[in-house]
């Protein structure tokens, strides 16, 4: 069952429910408004009677007669039946169209001489209300009303309120279909452009925006999620052919060196040469290896994250890089914060930080870390960065003019630019009153 289909029968089922309650509710209503009009105009009837026999030069009669009493005590209405039954049982008057028959019931009630009894029955194809009160000394008053219009009236409304109901439910159900079939177009134009990507693998479909506030807004979401995986796909594809382009120049490297080790007339020195050669080819390439996978792997799934003191962490990494060089680096803390971060990756963007500004360093010359609030910024001494090429240092695998004969892949800024980027941080590069670069990232405070 469809969408449009299942939401066209609940609209169809509470209108149907609906319009049942307030029919049903109008019908009791109505009808017991009618009956009790017509009880109060038996009530007022044997009132009148009663008051009538207890004149005192007002006698019952002694036998039965078609109008006894006075006109003014047993009205003749065409729709109307007034009798009165004595203690045995009797009648002794009657007036109206036909007689109502004594019941067991009207026989107690006179016996008993108190209390009231009314009955609907029905004679001659014609309903009547009737109401019996007995009196003090054991006679019964019974009067009937016809109410065959009332029942017909109650028959109607059951016909019409059957008919309501029914256009109600199949004209609800109809608009309901139509609003659906409205909601639910641009939902299934969701659905096939979904099975159309998976089917063809072709990121470049394009949702048209229509419908209502929340279909606009979910049709939107697949388009800017299209967006998003396009833009993925190809870094994907352009991660690959960078790093089949940077692989390309070790590995070519080392089979020209291995070619030279067949050769029968190197010498020991030559030799040597060739394999501490090889040996740093491996190295770049190990190295290569751990950063491509450092910037493969999603860090927001592979790690949670941690309030860390972004100054003690720093100052754990710098003793670390003291060790692998033998200029001084200086560490600076000022107020550090406490921030929410992955600690690892971010411990790894900033390890990057201080190694570039190692391998841009003069040799022996100082590097100054200085961390500020949430921010951490490392200052090298070394040639520089040139400002073409400051927008583009945080790209995978550039390196500028000047640095292309250095070692190293292009990923180490890379690296830190994706850890901003989990972290909703900046990275920034300025340029220090004198010679050297300042790199550094900038996380907003938790």
């Amino acid at each position: 069952m469809t969408l449009r289909t299942r939401f066209a029968l609940l609209t169809g089922s509470l209108v149907l429910l609906v319009v049942v309650a307030v029919g049903t509710g109008a019908y009791m209503v109505a009808t017991r408004q009618l009956r009790n009009e017509v009880d109060k105009t038996l009530d007022a009837r044997v009132q009148l009677i009663a008051d009538g026999l207890t004149r005192p030069n007002q006698q019952m009669p002694g036998q039965r007669r078609n109008r006894p009493l006075s006109d003014s005590l047993l009205q003749a209405e065409f729709d109307t039946v007034t009798q009165i039954i004595n203690a045995n049982g009797d009648i002794l008057a009657s007036a109206g169209p036909i007689e109502l028959l004594l019941t067991p019931t009207d026989i107690a009630l006179s016996q008993k001489r108190v209390g009231f009894h009314r009955s609907t029955v029905t004679t001659d194809d014609r309903t009547y209300r009737v109401l019996s009160v007995p009196l003090n000394n054991g006679a019964l008053i019974k009067v009937g009303k016809d109410i065959q219009d009332i029942q017909d009236a109650r028959a109607g409304m059951r016909l019409w309120f059957a008919l309501i109901t029914l256009i109600g439910f199949f004209t609800a159900t109809l608009l309901g279909w139509l609003f659906a079939r409205r909601t639910s177009k641009p939902l299934e134009q969701l659905a096939q452009a979904a099975e159309s990507i998976a089917a063809t693998q072709n990121l470049d479909h394009e949702v048209i925006v229509s419908g209502d506030t929340e279909v606009r807004q979910l049709a939107t979401s697949f388009n800017t999620m299209l967006t998003a995986l396009r833009s993925s796909l190809n870094r994907q594809s352009q991660l690959v052919q960078d790093a089949s382009h940077e692989l390309r120049t070790p590995l070519t490297s080392l089979r020209a060196n291995t070619e030279l080790l067949e050769r029968s007339n190197l010498s020991d020195s030559d030799r040597a040469a060739i394999l501490a050669d090889m040996r740093a080819e491996v190295d770049e390439l190990a190295d290569l290896s751990t950063e491509l996978s450092a910037l493969t792997t999603d860090h927001r799934q592979s790690e949670d994250l941690e309030a860390v003191n972004l100054g003690e962490l720093t100052t754990d990494i710098v003793t670390r890089a003291r060790r692998r060089t033998t200029g001084n680096i200086a560490i600076l803390v000022n107020d550090p914060a406490m921030i929410q971060i992955r600690p690892q990756q971010v411990e790894r963007a900033i390890s990057n930080l201080i190694d570039n500004a190692i391998k841009f360093s003069l040799i022996g010359a100082d590097i100054e870390v200085i961390v500020t609030g949430a921010r951490v910024q490392v200052r090298d001494h070394g040639p520089g960065i040139a400002d073409e090429d400051k927008p583009r240092i945080f790209d995978r695998f550039y390196r500028a003019t000047a640095t292309r004969s250095m070692p190293g892949s292009g990923l180490g800024l890379a690296i830190v630019q994706q850890c901003a980027d989990d972290h909703g941080a900046k990275t920034f590069v300025l340029d220090p009153p004198t010679h050297g670069a300042i790199v550094g990232i900038d996380f907003i405070q938790q």
